[in-house]
């Protein structure tokens, strides 16, 4: 019972209902044990990292020199005693590393879902609304670990653009060989709403272009009735000679003449839609299941 209460899902707060409410996002559905952080904070944590680095690297040289100095300019009774410090500091930091997780999950652990979007909670009683049709993009990034060629998990990341190049990202960790446990990620059940209102959103307009003879672009890669356009160049789908998404989330496009282009999917915004127009532009289009 200890173990299905450390990861029971708050129902939403005042601020996560506030946050629906302003952008319209209806009625609450349910909740997903997946972690979510916007760009803002994931571009910013990097260089925190650095000057935690740093700042611990300083202490600690200056925790050790501090000592040495005090030795040799005072003497062994004002040393020793201060070698207490460091070794203090270094105590204090195993027993934060090492203790047990607090009870209860933290808000980038969970998402809510509404009718109309997402509310992603924050620290300090913030949340952030993710309506769907603010969704201008989606950034698909599924990758399977491996170690000593035994499969250990799958890292899932759904990028949503809501204007410009910022956004926000959900996703989590999950083992697909294994019974799903109280405590694993709900990361998959919540990534097929994601797909799913991404061809929702972005499929009919595609195919709408595509009747009128436009091109569809995704990225640096662009479909229309006639071919594909790759940075290469232009090849009629008469001279693709293989269109593959492979098991790695690598999409090979092999033309006659023009060689090999390769990106991940990850790299090419609303891929579902993307795959599904090449599918049907282009029948031979392979799909290697993970």
């Amino acid at each position: 019972m200890e173990r299905l209460d450390r990861v029971t899902v708050p129902p939403p707060d005042e601020a996560a209902t506030r946050a629906a409410r302003a952008a319209g996002l209806g009625v609450y559905l349910r909740a997903f044990r997946a972690r979510h952080c916007d760009d803002a904070r994931a571009s910013a944590r990097p260089g925190r990292r650095r000057r935690r680095t740093l700042l611990l690297i300083l202490l600690a040289a200056a925790g050790l020199a501090l000592p040495a100095v005090a030795t040799r300019l005072v003497g062994v009774w004002l040393g020793v005693p201060l070698l207490l410090v460091p070794f203090g500091a270094l105590g204090w930091f195993l027993r934060r590393s090492f203790r047990p997780p607090p009870a209860g999950l933290r808000p980038d652990e969970y998402v809510y879902l509404y009718e109309r979007g997402l509310v992603c909670p924050g620290e300090g009683g913030a949340a952030r609304a993710v309506p769907w049709r603010a969704v201008t993009a989606m950034h698909q990034d599924v990758t399977r670990t491996h170690v000593n060629g035994c499969y250990t998990g799958t890292h899932y990341a759904y990028r949503l653009l809501t204007g410009g190049r910022q956004g926000v990202t959900v996703g989590g960790f999950l083992n697909e060989e294994t019974v799903a446990g109280p405590a694993d990620s709900q990361i998959r059940e919540l990534a097929q709403i994601v797909l799913d209102e991404t061809v929702r959103r972005a499929l009919q307009p595609a195919v709408t272009a595509l009747e009128a003879g436009e091109r569809v672009a995704f990225g640096e890669v662009a479909v229309d009735g006639r071919g594909i356009a790759l940075p290469s160049g232009t090849a009629a789908w008469e001279r693709v000679r293989g269109c593959e998404w492979r098991g790695d989330g690598l999409v090979v496009v092999r033309t006659a003449g023009a060689g090999r282009w390769a990106r991940e999917a990850k790299d090419i915004p609303d891929f579902p839609v993307f795959w599904t127009l090449v599918k049907e532009l282009f029948p031979h289009a392979r799909e290697y299941r993970r």
